[in-house]
C-alpha cells in the first residue's frame, strides 16, 4: 500500500516525521487494519474522514479529529478494537496514533496542526 510520507507540526514543533497520508479510497479503507502494531511515534492521517471504525484492528488507538483548517476538534482516547465511533460532523480528517500517544505527542483539542507532504514511500 503506497502512501505519501507527511510531517505533522504543532505550534512550530514537529510532532512526528513518521507519518503517512491515506487519501485514496483504498488507503482510507485499509487504514491500520490488520497491522500487528505501529511505532510509538507513527501517525496515519486519513482524509477526507469524519468517522472511524476499529473493525479488524489489533490494538487500541487515539483518534484526533481535525476540521478543514487543521484545528483539533475532538480527541477520542484509547479507542478499542471492534468499536465503531460516532461521526464528528465538523471533522474533515482524522489522525490515528497509538493509544495515549496524542497527549504524549503534545496534541490537544483546540490546537491547529500543520501537515507537510513529503516524498512518496
Amino acid at each position: 500500500m503506497l502512501m505519501k510520507k507527511i510531517i505533522i507540526i504543532n505550534n512550530k514543533r514537529i510532532v512526528t516525521k513518521n507519518a503517512e497520508l491515506a487519501d485514496s479510497f483504498f488507503t482510507r479503507f485499509r487504514g491500520l487494519m490488520f497491522r500487528e502494531s505501529i511505532a510509538e511515534d507513527y501517525a496515519l492521517l486519513i482524509t477526507p474522514c469524519n468517522q472511524i471504525h476499529m473493525l479488524n484492528m489489533r490494538f487500541a488507538i487515539d483518534a484526533v479529529y481535525l476540521d478543514e483548517s487543521g484545528t483539533v476538534v475532538k480527541i477520542e482516547r484509547n479507542v478499542q478494537p471492534g468499536k465503531i465511533c460516532k461521526t464528528v460532523k465538523q471533522a474533515k480528517s482524522v489522525i490515528e496514533v497509538n493509544a495515549f500517544a496524542a497527549a504524549r505527542l503534545g496534541i490537544h483539542e483546540g490546537d491547529t496542526l500543520k501537515i507537510t507532504v513529503g516524498d512518496e514511500k
